[in-house]
């Protein structure tokens, strides 16, 4: 260990790329994370409509649903990229915004959006179908209206159904922002890779690439699983756990 030389990660250009790195990665996620999931709740409300009026609209948004989950997020990505945004129209209509973020940067994210809300729109649309009928009815025996059923009643409680789906979907769509890299957005890894071509300490830079990631992965999941905890609390929702509190107890299940 004592030919390591770990200047190169918390030496100051180490620390530089790698701190630039993850800012990127870190707003990735973060965007990744918001928007999906409002794009995913919207398609999942329009799926569990029983309106008949409504059915085309059910039809379109399954069939996009299946379509995006069948296409690579690598090919996602490349479309976004040299397609949507190679059009001059759209470039114009995002230029407000290139005064924050490059176009590659903007490419990405709505890669990483689009591809990942046809799965939240699917772990939500499960914990909408979870939620028992008699809510909905009695909401609306109350008076309340459609959407404020929805927004009020429904919804919370199908996202809490949801949530350990949803949180699996959280850590996933946090690594896939590694695939930025290729269009040239400079997130953890293409900074990681850019040391490294400096460097040549390809073991340690990667494997303080790869510790980061569990840090950031671990710090989204446990977040939410607290936010999980928060909202049983406050729902008046106790786990009851089979488990022995005590060395003495946890012997005595053992031997029965």
């Amino acid at each position: 260990m004592g030919s390591v030389n770990w200047n190169v990660v918390f030496g100051p250009e180490g620390r530089a790329l790698f701190a630039s790195g993850l800012w990127i990665t870190v707003q990735l996620a973060f965007f990744a994370i918001v928007f999906s999931t409002l794009i995913g709740s919207l398609i999942a409300v329009g799926r569990v409509s029983k309106s008949p009026a409504l059915r085309p609209l059910r039809i379109t948004l399954t069939a996009l649903v299946e379509f995006i989950r069948n296409v690579p997020v690598l090919v996602q990505l490349a479309f976004w990229y040299f397609g949507v945004f190679g059009l001059s129209a759209v470039q114009w209509l995002v230029s407000p915004l290139t005064s924050l973020y490059s176009i590659e940067f903007i490419a990405g994210a709505c890669a990483l959006i689009v591809y990942r809300s046809a799965y939240i729109a699917e772990a939500i649309r499960s914990g909408l179908q979870s939620v028992p009928r008699g809510q909905y009815e009695a909401a609306r025996a109350s008076g309340l209206g459609y959407l404020t059923t929805m927004v009020r009643i429904i919804l919370p409680q199908a996202y809490r159904m949801s949530l350990p789906a949803l949180i699996n979907h959280y850590v996933g769509v946090t690594k896939n922002t590694s695939i930025v890299l290729v269009i040239g957005v400079p997130d953890l890894v293409f900074q990681a890779y850019t040391l490294t071509s400096r460097t040549f300490e390809v073991f340690l830079v990667m494997g303080t690439a790869v510790a980061t990631f569990v840090v950031l992965c671990t710090v989204v999941s446990s977040g939410f699983n607290a936010l999980a905890n928060y909202l049983d609390h406050r729902w008046g929702y106790v786990r009851h756990s089979n488990r022995p509190h005590s060395l003495k107890s946890w012997l005595e299940a053992w031997a029965a």
